[in-house]
């Protein structure tokens, strides 16, 4: 395969995971990671996992997102491919609300995408979790105040 090829398959493939997310159809995610795929969010706040291994816990993961938040509309991607041959950057945004609250979530993402072949093996996600925290309810107060 091409670069160009490779670089084709890697975009599809990032797009196509944040179109599933975005629309929150869950039970195509798992499908676009390896068998041992990882999902990575280092800035979860507490009670969601900062690492995922595996279609099967992924899509347990993503099993629950519905009863969370309304469709995330994931818009305004920017996929760029790294210097390594599979990298990818993404960023994008949300806009959505949290159902037991009511209240808007909205945020901005960047991503660091693995692709091997045709599956993703690595979906590092960083957002400000600060956004999420309130759109959970929470607060977040400095010290002091």
């Amino acid at each position: 395969m091409t670069a160009t090829a490779d670089t084709d398959i890697g975009r599809r493939l990032i797009t196509a995971y944040l179109d599933a997310v975005g629309s929150l159809d869950v039970s195509a995610i798992p499908g676009l990671f390896h068998e041992d795929g990882v999902l990575d969010i280092p800035y979860a706040p507490e009670g969601i996992p900062a690492r995922l291994r595996g279609r099967a816990a992924i899509a347990e993961f993503y099993s629950g997102l519905p009863d969370l938040v309304t469709p995330m509309n994931f818009a305004s991607y920017r996929i760029n491919e790294l210097d390594v041959p599979g990298e990818f950057v993404a960023e994008y945004t949300s806009d959505a609300s949290v159902r037991t609250t009511g209240l808007p979530y909205r945020n901005t993402y960047i991503a660091r995408v693995t692709v091997r072949g045709d599956r993703i093996a690595r979906f590092a996600e960083f957002f400000d979790p600060i956004p999420l925290v309130v759109a959970l309810g929470g607060t977040v107060t400095p010290a002091g105040s």
